[in-house]
């Protein structure tokens, strides 16, 4: 996952920051920990090295952190030792179980780890093949002890059969263009059995058809990985499936489950450094041979499926969820970048402001109490900022607006009555772009999503108006295009013009005079 200790920060590493587990329970009384376990490793060699160790307990989940040689005090109870153990090109997993009563000791032998294997049938040509496996106890993946190997280093695990323990393996082959047919296997166990080899047949496999478009993004970098999403050990392993800088299909065969799709940007500094930018985790439950598509990096990205929303009498509003894939309208920003004004009137006077300069440490709100009664008039006006990369020459979703127009009252707590609007042109090409002269219909997407639990949705409101323009000259000029409904779905039918972007302004109106207004510059490309 990305580390979103800043907002916009994504690229400044992907370390995830390790908080020492408390050994007193929150409130609870000190409980003195006088028992000892001392744990000794062996390495495949016979010989005994230092490793670190995670102690997991298995009542409460507490996790301590230990090295092996020394006693570590702790509570009485059951724990659960993970580790690993490097030996040359071998890396060897462990994960028992020991009762810590008095002065208990355990020896961890990695001699006696057996080798884990991942294969497909037949055996894709031509690909790499990868895997990472993971030992955890039954209560969280995220408290195991994990390792990854690729080309040339072998990997290999203690058997240990425990009601306390899991293990999971996750296999991928790959050239790594990003571009070729790959493949990702995961296979899980309750306690640690040996003999882990496991072979998949191509046709016990769900196929994705992942299509990576060109334009909206600020890099033309990006990488596509998946990531199992399960209640097992294999929580989240990684396996990243290659990089490209040109527009890509990919076919990625994967075994039948829930998984992250991840589609990831990537952009140089000017400093020189690589950093991750932003990217999408899509979601899908997959069945054995089925196909599925997705398709990342569309136009138009625009405000996403955010709502005003009255809480207590408080009108609240993130200023930083402007450009969206309207594919994933409910993912927020996919790039930590941008710089928003906002204001708030009543009565046609401005009540309240709110202003993101760029690069803040988190999250720009505007919180405004409601004083009266009536129609409150809301504008977000965002642009896209990354002081540290160069953007690519001609990109799109520059810059994006949205207006809501509701009504609020003291004491409220409820979301606004409108809807969120996203766009999303039909046709267009790999690099989003639309031919000189020709014609595209974009349709207009509306949707009410309830993010906080204490406003109360009401019933959703009947559209009674909507509306859309389409400027050629960055907002200069203004033009009102055709709306129609077909098979349930509005789309807007833009001619589009020989040269340059196309901006677009869509308004969705609803019975009483609410409204939501977008609009967003250089919404998609021509040529």
């Amino acid at each position: 996952m990305f580390p979103f200790v800043k907002r916009a920060r994504l690229g400044r590493g992907l370390a995830l920051a390790v908080v020492p587990a408390m050994l007193l329970g929150m409130g609870g009384a000190a409980v003195a920990a006088t028992h000892t376990l001392t744990v000794t490793v062996i390495n495949r060699n016979g010989a005994k090295v230092k490793a670190g160790l995670r102690l997991v307990d298995v009542k409460t989940s507490e996790t301590f952190s230990a090295t092996s040689g020394k006693a570590k005090k702790l509570r009485k109870g059951t724990y659960a030792v993970l580790t690993s153990v490097t030996t040359g090109n071998t890396v060897t997993l462990s994960g028992k179980a020991v009762k810590v009563s008095g002065s208990a000791k355990l020896t961890i032998d990695a001699r006696q780890g057996k080798g884990v294997g991942m294969a497909l049938s037949p055996a894709p040509a031509g690909l790499d093949r990868y895997m990472s496996m993971r030992v955890c106890t039954r209560t969280s993946a995220s408290e195991g002890w994990e390792a990854s190997a690729g080309p040339g280093t072998k990997l290999y695990i203690v058997p240990f059969a425990s009601k306390y323990l899991g293990f999971a393996a996750l296999g991928w082959w790959t050239d790594h263009s990003g571009e070729s047919t790959s493949y990702a296997a995961l296979h899980q166990t309750t306690g640690v059995p040996g003999g882990l080899g496991r072979t998949f047949a191509r046709g016990q496999l769900a196929t994705f058809r992942a299509v990576q478009r060109r334009g909206p993004a600020g890099s033309n970098y990006s990488g596509l990985a998946v990531q199992p999403q399960t209640s097992g050990c294999g929580q989240d392993l990684y396996a990243g499936l290659g990089s490209t800088d040109r527009p890509a299909v990919t076919n990625v065969l994967v075994t039948p489950g829930t998984w992250h799709v991840r589609a990831d940007s990537s952009a140089a500094t000017k400093s020189g450094e690589t950093w991750v930018i932003g990217g999408y985790f899509a979601k899908r439950t997959v069945k054995a041979g089925k196909s599925y598509n997705l398709n990342f990096f569309n136009s138009v990205w625009g405000p996403s499926s955010q709502l005003p929303v009255t809480i207590r009498g408080r009108i609240m509003f993130g200023l930083n969820e402007m450009f969206t894939d309207p594919a994933f309208p409910h993912d927020g920003s996919v790039e930590g970048g941008d710089k928003a004004v906002a204001t708030l009137t009543y009565g046609g006077k401005k009540v309240a402001g709110k202003q993101d300069k760029g690069w803040e440490p988190e999250s720009t709100e505007l919180y405004y109490t409601v004083k009266k009664a009536g129609w409150y008039t809301l504008t977000n006006t965002a642009t896209r900022y990354y002081p540290e990369i160069t953007y690519p020459a001609g990109m799109l979703s520059t810059t994006s607006r949205v207006t809501f127009r509701f009504q609020s009252k003291p004491k409220a707590s409820a979301l606004a009555g409108v809807y969120s609007v996203h766009l999303v042109p039909t046709g267009l090409s790999m690099t989003n772009r639309a031919k000189p002269g020709s014609t595209t219909k974009v349709a207009v997407k509306m949707l009410r999503t309830v993010v906080d639990p204490d406003a109360k949705r009401g019933k959703d409101p009947k559209l009674s108006k909507l509306t859309a323009q389409m400027s050629p000259d960055s907002g200069k000029t203004w033009r009102t295009v055709p709306v129609q409904k077909i098979n349930g779905t509005w789309y807007a039918t833009v001619k589009n013009p020989t040269t340059s972007a196309v901006a677009l302004k869509v308004r969705a109106t609803v019975a009483g005079g609410a409204y939501t207004e977008v609009t967003v510059f250089r919404a998609y490309g021509i040529g």
